[in-house]
């Protein structure tokens, strides 16, 4: 099938390139591929790269023992102190182990989790709305799990099926002496069971909990952002735990997000212009930011979508004008369709060179930066984890 290249707009295509292992170098996996499809690149081009296979090329992972030994150290617990771990989101691949470090802490001690309701950061239902409604639960109480289950059968999470509030219960009374779990919004409640210190486990609202719990007195206090964020190391994130997912469960490892990942995708830039005189843009992708409509649940549970970019394209709007509206009203004023286009087109070009956010040609387009807009695209042309496509090209965006 032959399409003409000017009737073509923004496409995107996953790049089938084998497994990538701790043996490989990112930079040698690209160059790799485009010898061997040397016509697919262009100019302006942006290039994907999915945070898992950078990180795995990075070889930054780490070992569960050492992130508790992390954690006792930060917040000086012992092995019978009490830990704090405040709204941790449900998901086994993303809090499963390092809930386990976590309890690994205070192995003779207790745990104490408290659970966001009716949702996670994340959407995740943890109860549900009509739960709530039918037996007259209001968002400033605290339910313990006695109460819950004298209230009628457990809740199960739609999607997955899975008793979550039982699955990290079995996770830390496997590690740890003693375990408290409890719904709660309020942060007071945490605070009240007086533990030695506290873990702030949500993800993009981390900061803001941590400053409340701090304005409410207790000071002893970390967000997984601080867990293995030391670049003195040799594995280490900017963002910590966050971004982390299960890389090996039998031998308790943990693979971190990428490290230095603006300088990585310059390097591969300069590399594919040296190789292969094309000049495009470079970026590494994660979670999507996709709100699922039905279920309600958000797919971004990395602390970020883009994890590096090149200078390029870094921090940059997408801006665009309202086609619709200046349709109509040159239509109305008798212009042809050659006339509208080429007006929209000169319109675009003003509105980029200007960059004014209230232009009212631009009005409905939202700007949003170009890196979060394409690591989203990305993340939904690779699919799932067994596709194989780790690359991923997109055209005709720049």
């Amino acid at each position: 099938m032959e399409i003409n290249k000017t009737e073509i707009g923004v496409c995107a295509f996953g790049l089938k390139t084998g497994i990538i292992t701790f043996d490989d170098n990112m930079k040698d996996v690209v160059k790799k591929y485009f010898d061997k499809n040397k016509n697919i690149l262009n100019n302006k081009d942006i290039l994907c790269m999915t945070e898992a296979v950078v990180a795995i090329t990075q070889k930054n992972f780490v070992n569960l023992e050492d992130v508790s030994i992390e954690i006792k150290n930060k917040l000086n617990l012992k092995e019978n102190s009490t830990i704090g771990i405040v709204f941790p989101i449900f998901s086994r691949n993303r809090f499963s182990m390092i809930l386990k470090a976590i309890a690994k802490t205070v192995p003779l001690g207790k745990v104490i989790i408290q659970l966001s309701f009716p949702r996670d950061e994340q959407g995740n239902p943890i109860l549900s709305k009509d739960f709530c409604i039918d037996n007259n639960i209001t968002l400033d109480e605290k339910l313990d799990l006695k109460k819950l289950d004298n209230l009628g059968k457990r809740y199960l999470h739609p999607e997955t099926g899975m008793d979550y509030i039982d699955f990290y219960k079995q996770i830390v009374e496997k590690e740890s002496k003693n375990v408290e779990i409890y719904l709660a919004n309020k942060l007071n409640y945490i605070i009240n069971s007086k533990p030695d210190g506290i873990i702030c486990c949500n993800v993009h609202n981390r900061q803001n909990i941590l400053n409340e719990i701090k304005k409410l007195g207790y000071k002893n206090i970390i967000t997984l952002q601080d867990i293995c964020s030391n670049s003195s190391k040799k594995e280490y994130s900017e963002y910590g735990l966050l971004g982390s997912n299960i890389l090996d469960p039998e031998k308790n490892i943990l693979k971190l997000a990428p490290k230095d990942g603006d300088l990585l995708c310059e390097n591969i830039k300069q590399m594919i212009f040296e190789e292969f005189d094309k000049d495009i843009e470079v970026l590494i992708y994660g979670d999507g930011a996709y709100k699922d409509p039905e279920s309600g649940i958000y797919e971004l549970a990395d602390p970020v979508s883009c994890f590096g970019c090149t200078k390029n394209i870094k921090n940059k709007n997408k801006t665009g004008v309202k086609s619709k509206y200046l349709m109509q009203k040159l239509y109305s004023q008798g212009k042809n369709k050659k006339e509208i286009l080429e007006f929209i087109e000169n319109e675009k070009q003003r509105v980029l060179k200007e960059n004014n956010k209230n232009d009212f040609s631009s009005e409905g387009t939202t700007p949003r930066k170009i890196e979060n807009l394409i690591s989203s695209l990305a993340d939904l042309i690779s699919g799932s984890a067994d596709s194989n496509t780790p690359l991923v090209l997109v055209k005709n965006y720049l």
